[in-house]
This record gives C-alpha cells, sequence and structure tokens, in this order.
C-alpha cells in the first residue's frame, strides 16, 4: 500500500513539474507551408480522478480564475491530498463514421479546423470543443497549460502538405462538471482514460488501413483493390484504450454494431482485396489509439521523466513481406539515428531527489534541463514534415521492390515464353 501511495505522489509531483514547464516555455508558432493553408487545433485535455475513499473538491479561491497567475493556480491545485494521490486522466473522442471523411471512426482529441472568425489557434480548439462534446475550456475550474509542438502533417508517404495541426493542453480542475453534449455528426463517444494505461507494454495493438485511405480515395472501387494488389496495407502501431468512464452520442446511427465485426486477420490475396473495410472502419466499440493522436499523445508522454520513449512509436509499414524487408532496410540508419537522439534527451535512470527519493525520480535542476533537452528534441522534429525523413527512405524502397517486381515478372515471363516456343518447336 506504501507502494502504491508513493508511486501516485511521484506520478502527482511529476505531472506537476511538467504542466508548470510548459506553462512557463511555449512552443513556438509553426507557419503554413507554400500551398497549405488549412489549420487545425485539438485539445489535450487532462483531469486528476480521486481515488478512494478521497474525495474531489474544487477550491474556487485558489484555483479559479480570479487567482490570476497561472502557475499559483497549478500549485495551488497539485497541493490538494486528493490530487497528489489521484490518477491523470486523459479526454478522448471517437469519432462519428462519416463516409468519404479521412478521419471518419478514428480516436481523436476534440477539435477542428481553424475559422476565419477565430481569433488564433488557441481560439479554435476551445471553440470545436464547445461545440463537439460541449465542454466550456473557458470555465472557472478550466486551465489553458500551454501547447505542443505544432507539426505539418502529410499523408501516408505522401509529400504534399495537409494542413499545420496545434494541439493545445488543458486542465479540468473539476471532476464533477456538467454531462458532455456529443455532436452526433461529429462524434461517437467521449472516452477518459488513465495515462498509465497508456503506458502499458500490455495495450499494445497493430492497426491495418489502406493506402488509399489517406489521399481520401477509400471508397473507390477501383483504386482499393489496386493499392491492395501492388501495396498491401500500411501496419500502424496503436494502443488499445481501457476508458474509467464513457459517455456515447445515443442520437448517432452508428451507436450499435449494424453487421458482423470484420476480421483483420483474413489471409489469402482474395479475401484481402474484397474485404470492404478495414477494423477500425467498422461500427464496433472497438478503441485503439493511433496516427496523429498517439503522435500528439507521445509528444507530451515522453517530456514525463518516467516514461520510455522507445516504447510509445514504432514506425508505419506495409503489410507485404518484400515491402515491409525493403523499407526495413533503407530506413535502418536513419531510425537508429533517431532513436539515439530521443534517447539522449532522457536522464539516466538512476537520478535521484536526494536521499529520500527513489529512482527514477528528479529534482528541479535535473528536471528542468530534460524538459529543455526533450522539447528541443520534440520541437525540431514537429518544423520538419511529420515522419518526412522516414517517409522519404520508405518511398524510395517502395518504388525499388515495385521495379524488382516488374523486373522478376518480366524475367518470368520471358522464360514463360521461351519455355513455349521451345514446346512448340519439339513438337514441330
Amino acid at each position: 500500500m506504501q507502494s502504491s501511495d508513493a508511486s501516485r505522489l511521484s506520478r502527482s509531483r511529476e505531472l506537476r513539474q511538467t504542466l508548470q514547464n510548459l506553462n512557463h516555455n511555449r512552443y513556438p508558432h509553426v507557419p503554413n507551408p507554400p500551398g497549405c493553408k488549412k489549420r487545425a487545433s485539438v485539445a489535450l485535455i487532462i483531469r486528476v480522478r480521486p481515488t478512494f475513499p478521497d474525495t474531489a473538491s474544487f477550491d474556487t479561491s485558489a484555483c479559479g480564475l480570479a487567482v490570476g497567475s497561472d502557475q499559483e493556480r497549478l500549485n495551488a491545485f497539485f497541493t490538494q491530498e486528493w490530487v497528489q494521490r489521484g490518477d491523470p486522466e486523459v479526454l478522448f473522442i471517437k469519432r462519428a463514421a462519416r463516409k468519404g471523411d479521412r478521419w471518419t471512426s478514428h480516436i481523436a482529441f476534440p477539435g477542428g479546423g481553424r475559422d476565419p472568425e477565430d481569433k488564433d489557434d488557441l481560439a479554435a480548439s476551445i471553440r470545436e470543443t464547445r461545440e463537439e462534446i460541449g465542454m466550456d475550456l473557458e470555465a472557472n475550474h478550466c486551465l489553458n497549460v500551454g501547447n505542443l509542438s505544432e507539426r505539418v502533417v502529410t499523408a501516408w508517404l505522401g509529400k504534399t502538405p495537409l494542413m499545420v495541426l496545434c494541439p493545445f493542453v488543458f486542465l479540468q480542475m473539476r471532476v464533477a462538471t456538467e454531462p458532455l453534449t456529443l455532436q452526433p455528426t461529429e462524434v461517437h463517444s467521449a472516452h477518459w482514460v488513465s495515462l498509465r494505461a497508456l503506458t502499458s507494454p500490455y495495450l499494445k495493438n497493430y492497426i491495418r488501413s489502406d493506402v488509399s485511405q489517406p489521399f481520401g480515395r477509400s471508397d473507390s472501387d477501383f483504386i482499393r483493390p489496386l493499392t491492395r494488389l501492388l501495396f498491401g496495407q500500411v501496419l500502424i502501431k496503436g494502443i488499445d484504450l481501457v476508458p474509467t468512464e464513457s459517455v456515447y452520442c445515443n442520437s448517432g446511427a452508428d451507436l450499435l454494431p449494424s453487421g458482423p465485426r470484420v476480421s483483420t486477420s483474413a489471409s489469402g490475396l482474395l479475401s484481402s482485396l474484397s474485404s470492404a473495410r478495414t477494423t477500425w472502419e467498422n461500427p464496433s466499440q472497438q478503441l485503439i489509439l493511433w496516427g496523429l493522436t498517439l503522435g500528439i499523445m507521445s509528444d507530451f508522454l515522453r517530456i514525463l521523466p518516467s516514461c520510455d520513449p522507445s516504447e510509445l512509436w514504432a514506425w508505419p509499414t506495409l503489410s507485404h513481406v518484400d515491402h515491409q524487408f525493403s523499407i526495413w532496410l533503407f530506413t535502418y540508419a536513419y531510425r537508429k539515428q533517431k532513436l539515439r537522439e530521443i534517447e539522449s534527451s532522457y536522464p539516466a535512470s538512476d537520478t535521484k531527489i536526494g536521499a529520500a527519493s527513489g529512482p527514477g525520480e528528479l529534482d528541479d535542476t535535473t528536471f528542468t534541463t530534460f524538459q529543455a533537452r526533450s522539447r528541443k528534441e520534440v520541437q525540431d522534429s514537429a518544423l520538419l514534415e511529420m515522419l518526412g525523413g522516414y517517409y522519404d527512405r520508405a518511398r524510395t524502397a517502395v518504388l525499388l521492390t515495385l521495379l524488382l517486381r516488374i523486373g522478376a515478372g518480366g524475367l518470368l515471363a520471358a522464360w514463360g515464353v521461351r519455355e513455349l516456343r521451345n514446346r512448340r518447336s519439339q513438337k514441330l
């Protein structure tokens, strides 16, 4: 029991320091690249769930908007005993299933595109959250802690930028709030998930997505079979979400499954080509965090000193074995280099806070240095296209594999023609 209490206290202190650092040091603005006008903002919302037998309370005089200073509000919030012993959680939404939507049925953070009337990217995240789930992030019990690195988002294996994505971090200091009101055309459900669950090694998963999906052609009867024949499917690492609390939109058309669950383990070329849906398109209650949202969540988790950054990400690849091998070979040196850069920004595991602290805990000076190094690594990567260096090499690998297929097919065809001619000559 004492070990569990100590672990919770360590997580609370770690989260407090991380949020204070985010509040004190904002990530810089990333302008739109040439030819890309779209910007989108999302809200990463954190709350602390009290553990039994504690009860949550909100001290308006110490944590409310009237206090003025964000740092004072954060300090007052995290000095409460129920917060120190509580379990931090993050809010995710599952987007509604919509035909032709690039993000249909994805796990995401509340948010969306910036409108012309929005003052800035922060205002866009606040407005979109209010419209999608009915949560007021400007309320007395909410605090805009800061932001995470903005990033230019491109499609899978694509160079054309789609948008600039701007994540903002909010702290909800009250657990008992008004029920969420989900917009049925936008949101299927909302889920609070413990931070501990997001780093569990037992909840890792992989998801299959069509190569055609990121290009907005997922409903084409021609493009889907062709891309599956040439490339297979994209294999992307994900995390199974285990919510502590969920809210479902009871007016949505996809509240209940409308058909049997589609298996992603079907073998054989014909079943692969004829499958009409991948798992994440099925209106089942499966919740897998992956893609852009996993990338944003990883940006936050890896600035927590106790989190192992190498466990948060796996490089996307293709399901066909020949593509897998060529991508692995062509990106090997690049992946090793990136992992070394990430690992070099993290302190040694035996760093301690004096004699009374346990392994892996940081004093204020070491923590600030760690945050600065981690921030630089994340910031530098965000100023480039997302996974740009990896995708450049993967494109080369895929092109080479296709050329080798063509060459092998040509040799096989030439051999077949020669054998046919030999047989004909023998008959004559």
